[in-house]
């Protein structure tokens, strides 16, 4: 642009010499230099803002406006060692994994935040084929991939989503003093208040006593302590859904009938969905009170005995009677892999969470940074009562009132001499007709390792009732959830930072004791409370006792 304004100003003064005066020469030139002036000026400013802009757009690359980025790489090594109610024992000595989250964060505006978090939750190595399963993986093929759990147990090298939410900040609650929030999305449900102190994490949203799943859904927080004058108090209702039955696109179901994409399947489970609050009624950082209440709907589980299948149908439940010596009558029963989940009822749940941070007011240190917390839960059951079974237990027990093997009690019944009505019953929930009522408490305190500089020692029980049942499926264990026990758990753990906060380790020991059968299972007959010795008598040989040890090093930054 300057080259080319000096040769205008160049070819001017020529043609002004040769045919004007130089008056009139001068008077261009000045019009000239003003032009020129004008037009530095001008280039001048331009140059300015787009340096501007330039500045601008670093500033903003290098503050909020894109992705920040945190890593959590933990490396474990479980022992563990599982006992039967016959005595027999399965272990595994050493089970190294690795389990990475990749979280992610962006605030585009002062009131509205994304976040996510991705997962690699994975043992060292090869995946190796399970031939008891007709070849198919040992891990990331049955139930440890179900969306709930998928990214806390060990399965593939696939990042998957974990987390993924936007949540929105608010002042004022319809012109009241009610800060508020609003989150949709794949929210933080596991690692909730007071479970978060093992796994030196801060809580999430939800009760860990009763809730450690994945969930996607959305949650609507109210803060009021300001209008109630109490401090720390909040109510916060909780949405969710489980599971969604909605048809593939594309799907050819109906054949030559077209059924469209994304239509209900009323072949299959019904949407599983979830209600409920979180209430905080005190909260002053040194002693906090959690209470909460939730109803999960049309929950899943399985049948013990599809009546279907003794007339020659397709069986979906948990039992398969086999012809072992081929006379055409059962004489045994075995596990049926051809089961199929259904939905049984509703189930409730409700607790509250008491801790406290620190005892005393300025005691001595120990004291100071010593955490102590009790938690008592509920359960209850609501069965449909929609689906018919066979109550096996009765069957067993007038079997064994009558001295009648199973071959023969089938012989009996294909003879018109016995009669299988007796036994017919509903599926119900967790074995039961009844709506059945649970309950579990759990004690437990930290505090400084005092041998170690910041170390902190735990120390943990809970126990739960006949009865019990919780959402605790995606607890941080390899072993099995210890907060779903119906029996007693016991709990030891050391934790110690290494480096600052960004590499920390953990050496923890977890014992569980079981009275009763299905603490890990769903909500029909796979979680049916069996003592040991009815377990047995029906031929069954459920584990007893878990221990598991794990030691870990973990990278946070």
């Amino acid at each position: 642009m300057n080259k080319i304004v000096k040769l205008s100003l160049i070819a001017s003064m020529f043609t002004a010499g040769a045919f004007a005066s130089d008056a009139q020469m001068k008077k261009e030139l000045d019009e000239l230099k003003s032009q020129v002036a004008e037009l530095q000026k001008t280039l001048k400013k331009a140059k300015v803002e787009t340096l501007k802009e330039q500045i601008s757009e670093v500033k903003a690359l290098a503050a909020s406006n894109n992705i920040k980025w945190d890593v959590d790489l933990r490396t474990s090594m479980d022992s563990i060692e599982y006992e039967t109610a016959s005595g027999k024992t399965y272990k595994n000595d050493a089970l190294l994994s690795n389990r990475l989250w990749l979280g992610m964060a962006y605030q585009p505006v002062d009131n509205l935040i994304f976040k996510g978090q991705l997962s690699y939750n994975k043992a060292f190595g090869a995946n190796p084929p399970s031939y008891s399963t007709n070849g198919y993986p040992q891990r990331g093929y049955g139930f440890d991939t179900f969306d709930w759990v998928v990214n806390e147990n060990l399965v593939d090298n696939n990042l998957k989503v974990r987390q993924a939410y936007w949540l929105y900040f608010g002042d004022a609650f319809l012109g009241a003093d009610i800060p508020w929030t609003a989150s949709v999305g794949r929210r933080p449900s596991t690692g909730g208040f007071i479970s978060n102190l093992r796994e030196d994490d801060k809580p999430q949203s939800p009760s860990g006593h009763l809730i450690d799943v994945e969930f996607d859904g959305a949650s609507f927080k109210f803060d009021l302590d300001k209008v109630a004058g109490v401090t720390g108090m909040y109510w916060k209702l909780c949405l969710g859904r489980g599971l969604t039955n909605a048809r593939a696109r594309f799907n050819t179901d109906g054949g030559l009938a077209a059924m469209g994409d994304y239509s209900e399947d009323d072949t299959t489970l019904e949407n599983i969905d979830m209600a409920g609050f979180i209430f905080v009624p005190y909260d002053n950082g040194q002693y906090q009170v959690q209470t909460t209440y939730y109803r999960g709907f049309n929950v899943p589980g399985f049948r013990m005995v599809d009546p279907a299948s003794m007339s020659g149908g397709v069986n979906t439940g948990m039992i398969s009677f086999v012809d072992g010596n081929g006379n055409g009558v059962p004489d045994s029963y075995t596990m049926n892999k051809g089961y199929q989940m259904k939905n049984l009822g509703d189930q409730d749940g409700a607790g509250i969470s008491i801790q406290v941070n620190g005892v005393g007011e300025f005691i001595n240190d120990f004291l100071d940074n010593t955490k102590l917390f009790a938690s008592f839960a509920w359960s209850r059951s609501n069965p449909s009562n929609e689906l018919n079974t066979i109550d096996m237990n009765a069957m067993m027990a007038a079997m064994k009132q009558y001295n009648m093997t199973l071959e023969q009690a089938f012989q009996a019944v294909n003879a018109g001499q016995m009669s299988l009505a007796p036994f017919m019953t509903k599926a119900g929930m967790l074995g039961s007709t009844e709506s059945e009522t649970g309950t579990s408490y759990w004690l437990g305190a930290q505090f400084p390792a005092l041998i170690t500089e910041n170390g902190k020692i735990g120390l943990e029980f809970n126990h739960g009732s006949k009865y019990w049942r919780n959402f605790t499926y995606g607890e941080d264990t390899l072993a099995a959830s210890k907060l779903a026990a119906r029996g007693d758990a016991y709990e030891v753990y050391f934790n110690q930072p290494l480096i600052k906060d960004i590499l920390s380790m953990q050496i923890r020991f977890t014992h569980i004791a079981y009275d009763y059968t299905g603490s890990q299972g769903f909500f029909g007959a796979d979680g049916t409370p069996m003592s040991m010795a009815e377990a047995t008598a029906m031929g069954m040989d459920p584990i007893e006792k878990i221990d598991d040890l794990r030691v870990y090093f973990r990278y946070r930054y």
